[in-house]
């Protein structure tokens, strides 16, 4: 666990490179499950959901989110 001194409480840094097909299936999973959620990993979700989208044509997104 890496001590960060600037908040108050403990944060884990993890680093991992996620392989479009990954990040795809994540995202695709979390959009599904979007109601469950917890609110911890809101910031998660959104972060993955906007590195998808950006990743794509506006025509590969709406068939991705469709």
């Amino acid at each position: 666990m890496i001590r960060d001194t600037t908040k108050e409480t403990d944060t884990l840094s993890l680093s991992y490179s996620f392989s479009p097909r990954e990040t795809a299936i994540l995202a695709h999973f979390l959009r599904k499950h979007e109601d469950e959620i917890p609110d911890g990993l809101a910031d998660f979700s959104k972060a993955v959901e906007d590195a998808v989208y950006n990743s794509m044509s506006i025509e590969e997104a709406e068939k991705f989110y469709s």
